[in-house]
């Protein structure tokens, strides 16, 4: 991004910003990345490392005196001390270990683990500055000793960190990309912030809530032609009395109505506003390229003479559509020589919205920044994400109370609240997949899937991703735009997601449900390995073909089953407390279904139940009576926490073979695992990091 479109360090903004909180491998980054970081957004950097050299002398030789479980002490003494706002905390690679440590950073901020790919630390330890600099654990060659910490560390990190930041370079542009990564995962997308009022009051009020909600490098549009009759002493009333850092940052806009503004008077009036802006010093000035066309040029000479160093913004919106000739809009607007281009067009689906987002990424790497902009509900995801894709803003907003001007316009906190629970996520320099859920803290996807990776020697982030309801569509927009590895879904979208893909396998059409989408020809498919998964934990215990299965519920789990069980050449019935649910459960997967009061007399080879019965904490409860567990041969639950539910206990308490829940989870996962990579599963790896992940909470 050019250093003229967003100012370095602008005054005014960051307060309600959390601290940054760095946690990573040695040689990852760390260090550097938070210098520039603190330099760039006038921040407080604490290097805990630091701190511990001025109070223990060098590390090294503290270590050889005294040994790591006294300096692990000291480490958690230090961190303890850290306090106070606007902080950028670089902690030691192994603050983590310390009993305690990962809520303490939590308390501190937001933290992020820094991350780079295997090869590449091995590459940068290699070196003697990284060599040299610290004593080992083990008594081996750092670059070594690098890949059993990590391996050890990994589930540490991964459970303090809210985000992932990676770099991959193995020269000094490491702490470039951890830099801007942070930039944009700490304080979001960079907007501009959209002020407007009828009166002059209410104008200058919503520019204080601006200043106040607006982040380090964000900007501040002022709308100007909102104003009931605009006149320049109102500009001097809005501007006159704020300090340069802030007027820096203001966009002064009167837009043309042709172009979605609200100014009536004549074009010689609107130019001569902006030109007054551009005099009491505010930075940017947006002007339309077809009013500049128009004029000949004469627009940008007039706002240009009142102010040399005026930044323009040089903008085209479209509230029709996409218009022709929509991809060399930015190379016609060149001659005006803004400092920022803007595009703006209504948007009325899909297709449109990926060609504003390939706009950006082909101008990305060009001398002037732009900023495109997704009108209508369509492009909301873009709103959230267009920075990772290039863009120099992501989009414009209005602070928390103010009203939208433009469809589709989100307030400045609903862009970073999307942000901060799935966008920043969505982008990293290595492939990307998680799982999707609301809530989804408790999940245990994400330490195996990590474990999978790292058994295979694969880079790649598995990432929890919590979207409420409402936010659905907009992330698998975003997740598309942004190449997506794959993703796992939950409860409560493995319906909800079905209507947003863009196709279904056999399976998840006849189940009704998706836990699993893959990407596939730019689009995202449709799958669901939870009847793959069931059907491979039964056929530890049991062969399939014959037998007949007693399902208790009748939810979308229960439909899994069904298709699986069919698949194996079993047979089942369906018994639920809805008799009237199970009934079209039963109808509809061509199964018998029996009503609740048989339980007490059913008899069966396997007992499966579906239902959320026995779910941690509810440790007594049982969702069959004893008749229905000794009727049965084998009996499998679902539920997988805790591993041992009472209906499994209640089972092998009368000899009865059981299955556990957690089972099942493992092998769905690993069959996801196997869809997304195409390779073999690292089966138990998967199962020993569910089962320590689970045990830890």
């Amino acid at each position: 991004m050019a250093e003229a479109a967003v100012p370095a360090a602008p005054s005014g903004g960051g307060a309600g910003f959390p601290n940054v909180v760095l946690v990573g491998s040695r040689a990852s980054g760390k260090s550097r990345a938070s210098r520039k970081l603190a330099e760039a957004v006038g921040w407080t950097r604490i290097s805990t490392d630091e701190l511990l050299e001025a109070r223990l002398g060098p590390i090294p030789a503290f270590v050889e005196r005294s040994g790591w479980e006294r300096f692990r002490e000291e480490e958690r003494r230090v961190l303890a001390d850290v306090t106070g706002e606007r902080l950028i905390v670089d902690c030691g690679g192994g603050v983590v270990e310390n009993p305690g440590s990962i809520s303490r950073l939590r308390q501190l901020g937001t933290v992020y683990w820094i991350r780079a790919p295997a090869a590449v630390l091995r590459e940068r330890l290699s070196r003697p500055k990284h060599r040299d600099s610290r004593p080992t654990l083990t008594g081996i060659a750092p670059a070594e000793e690098a890949a059993l910490m990590l391996e050890r560390r990994t589930p540490l990190y991964r459970e303090a960190a809210e985000s992932d930041v990676w770099t991959t370079a193995s020269d000094g542009t490491a702490e470039e990309e951890a830099f801007e990564t942070l930039l944009r995962a700490h304080f979001g997308p960079r907007l501009a912030l959209t002020v407007a009022g009828a009166a002059v009051a209410d104008l200058r009020a919503g520019l204080d809530r601006a200043i106040a909600e607006s982040g380090p490098l964000d900007l501040i549009e002022v709308r100007l032609d909102i104003l009931e009759r605009p006149a320049p002493a109102d500009l001097r009333v809005v501007l006159g009395d704020l300090p340069g850092p802030l007027l820096a940052r203001l966009i002064a806009t009167v837009r043309r109505r042709d172009e979605g503004g609200s100014f009536s008077g004549s074009e010689d009036d609107r130019v001569g506003l902006l030109a007054e802006a551009a005099r009491l010093g505010a930075g940017y000035c947006d002007l339309e390229f077809e009013a500049d066309r128009e004029s000949g040029g004469a627009h940008a000479r007039r706002i240009r003479s009142a102010a040399p160093a005026v930044r323009l913004v040089a903008s085209v919106h479209d509230l029709n559509g996409v218009p022709a000739g929509f991809e060399t809009l930015p190379d016609r607007m060149a001659p005006m020589r803004p400092a920022l281009t803007k595009v703006a067009v209504r948007t009325a689906g899909r297709a449109d919205v990926e060609r504003v987002h390939s706009l950006i990424r082909a101008q990305a790497s060009r001398e002037t920044p732009i900023v495109g902009i997704a009108m209508g509900d369509a492009g909301t995801a873009l709103r959230v994400t267009a920075g990772s894709a290039g863009a120099a803003l992501s989009t414009y907003a209005p602070p928390e109370g103010l009203p939208a001007v433009a469809p589709g316009q989100l307030t400045a906190g609903a862009i970073r609240s999307r942000h901060c629970r799935w966008g920043r996520r969505l982008h990293a320099l290595v492939p990307v997949y998680g799982v999707v859920g609301s809530p989804i803290g408790q999940s245990l996807s994400p330490p195996m899937h990590e474990a999978a990776f790292r058994r295979l020697g694969i880079e790649a982030a598995y990432l929890p991703f919590a979207v409420p309801p409402a936010e659905l569509e907009d992330f698998l927009m975003a997740a598309r735009l942004g190449g997506v590895g794959g993703l796992n879904v939950t409860i409560p979208h493995k319906q909800a997601v079905l209507p947003h893909l863009d196709s279904l396998d056999d399976d998840a059409r006849r189940i009704g449900a998706v836990n699993t989408i893959i990407p596939m020809n730019g689009g995202l498919g449709g799958a669901n390995t939870d009847w793959a998964g069931a059907v491979r934990a039964l056929e530890e215990a049991v062969a399939l073909p014959g037998r007949r299965a007693t399902v208790l519920g009748a939810g979308g789990s229960a439909r899994a089953v069904l298709h699986g069980l069919a698949h194996s050449g079993a047979e089942a019935v369906v018994i639920s407390r809805n008799d009237r649910k199970a009934a079209t459960l039963a109808d509809e997967m061509g199964v018998a279904h029996a009503p609740a009061a048989a339980l007490e007399r059913i008899e069966g080879d396997i007992l499966i139940n579906t239902t959320p019965v026995g779910m941690a904490p509810d440790h007594d409860g049982c969702p069959a009576p004893a008749a229905a567990i000794a009727a049965h041969e084998i009996v499998f639950d679902l539920v997988f926490h805790p591993e041992r539910t009472p209906l499994l206990r209640k089972a092998a308490g009368i000899g009865k073979r059981t299955v556990p829940g957690l089972r099942m989870l493992i092998l769905q996962a690993a069959a996801a695992f196997e869809r997304w990579t195409g390779r073999p599963a690292p089966v138990q790896v998967m199962a020993d990091a569910a089962r320590k992940a689970r045990d830890a909470r």
